[in-house]
């Protein structure tokens, strides 16, 4: 009982928090498409990412996908009502995609997202004939100190480049190194790419109260796969940004090595927002997806 007080405490005393299922179906499709096609792609985001992340993915109709969407609260429609819960999340994508008869089934995470379509898959059922492709995926326990004490050094680092602790200036520059990772971060003369690139996103970058944010991160610090957790027969694959700052390259191996060897495809002097920097990185998870061998293009 003392922790549920500590929680109410720290979500601003919001007992929706609490819960880990909302009211609304978390998961956005057209009915129509799904139910004339023999394929269907699941995508799930981030944690503090809406689903407009995949907005890459849109050709994957042409090769005969009809796509489904995970919601998380507060964002796309859906309204904070509860907290992101990964274990809850998984059995409700699976539970979607073991009512679509006999379709095959692609789940496509984004980070947190990754983690959510690895526990969803193996119970999903096998006629689903179900693969994952995970870009930048998280890792259990959200990376724990190694990623808590990257990231506030990146913080650090980006205030020294800027010489500045306005966030106006500051964020600018971390939001560079989420990009193209830590030498983002230091170049005292961002390059026209970068600033280009640090415009545009500012475009996408959803502004989060406190209450959306801690229903989305709530959850990660303790979260772990089931200990039964067992990827046999389901192909698996990662495609990570080699300057990732948030979940480092060593992180991934490590954890490859931990799920039984998952193979990585890694794209050169990118970071963590592949779908930004690398929107080519949804052909390649379509060659995955479709069982030919992925090529970085």
């Amino acid at each position: 009982m003392r922790w549920l007080l500590i929680l109410v405490f720290l979500t601003g005393c919001s007992p929706a928090l609490l819960r880990t299922d909302g009211g609304q179906e978390p998961l956005v499709y057209d009915p129509a498409a799904v139910a004339a096609a023999d394929k269907v792609a699941i995508f799930i985001p981030g944690a503090l990412s809406s689903i407009q992340v995949f907005e890459g993915s849109q050709n994957w109709r042409e090769a005969g996908y009809a796509r489904a969407f995970y919601r998380y609260p507060g964002l796309d429609g859906l309204p904070v009502d509860h907290r992101l819960d990964p274990a809850t999340a998984a059995r409700e994508v699976a539970e979607f995609a073991n009512g679509l008869g006999d379709k095959q089934v692609v789940l496509v995470g984004y980070s947190t997202g990754a983690l959510i379509a690895l526990e969803a898959a193996p119970q999903i059922h096998p006629v689903h004939r179900v693969r994952v492709a995970a870009m930048s995926p998280a890792v259990e326990n959200g990376g724990g100190a190694r990623t808590i004490l990257r990231g506030a050094g990146d913080v650090v680092r980006a205030v020294t480049a800027t010489r500045s602790l306005s966030k106006r200036k500051v964020w600018p520059r971390f939001w560079a190194g989420l990009l193209f990772g830590p030498d983002a971060l230091d170049d005292p003369t961002p390059s026209d790419e970068l600033r280009t690139a640090i415009v545009e996103g500012a475009k996408i970058n959803t502004p989060l109260d406190t209450e959306i944010a801690l229903a989305h991160v709530l959850a990660l610090p303790g979260w772990r796969l089931p200990d039964d957790f067992d990827l046999a027969g389901i192909p698996v694959a990662f495609f990570i940004g080699l300057n990732d700052p948030v979940f480092s390259t060593r992180q991934t191996t490590d954890f490859s090595r931990q799920i039984g060897g998952v193979p990585i495809l890694g794209y050169p002097g990118q970071g963590h927002l592949l779908f930004f920097t690398r929107p080519d990185v949804f052909a390649d998870m379509l060659d995955f997806a479709e069982g030919r061998p992925p090529r970085l293009r």
